[in-house]
């Protein structure tokens, strides 16, 4: 079995600073169309969906630049527990490490956003 994971966790004032500085160009670079209908401009839910990106390419052993962040989407429904689409670069990356089943849990709580993602495939065939 493989197990590859990745954490992260993000100042949600930070991510609030930036957006305010930064505006429509830094959202529509960051995030997908909806992650950005989900979090309606909540710096935390933005927070929390930003690590998990991050969380994500340490998963995969890559970073920014490697993979796109609108290559990993937070797919969210109101009270269901959120799960992950990985596409491009990261789909790729994905099926090279041999992984297929992604889980990942977000919290936030006053200044901080965490992500915690785990992805899971079969055997190890040495690409690693």
């Amino acid at each position: 079995m493989i197990l590859q994971t990745g954490v992260d966790m993000v100042d949600v004032t930070e991510i609030a600073r930036m957006v305010e500085l930064s505006g429509d160009g830094f959202l529509e670079s960051s995030w997908t169309p909806s992650e950005r209908l989900y979090s309606a401009g909540r710096p935390d839910r933005l927070a929390s969906r930003w690590a998990a990106k991050e969380a994500t390419m340490k998963a995969l052993g890559q970073g920014v630049g490697q993979i796109s962040p609108l290559e990993i989407e937070v797919v969210a429904v109101e009270g269901e527990r959120p799960t992950l689409t990985l596409r491009g670069d990261a789909a790729t990356r994905a099926r090279q490490l041999g992984l297929e089943i992604w889980s990942v849990s977000l919290t936030h709580e006053d200044r901080w956003a965490l992500a915690f993602v785990i992805g899971v495939g079969g055997e190890n065939d040495g690409k690693r």
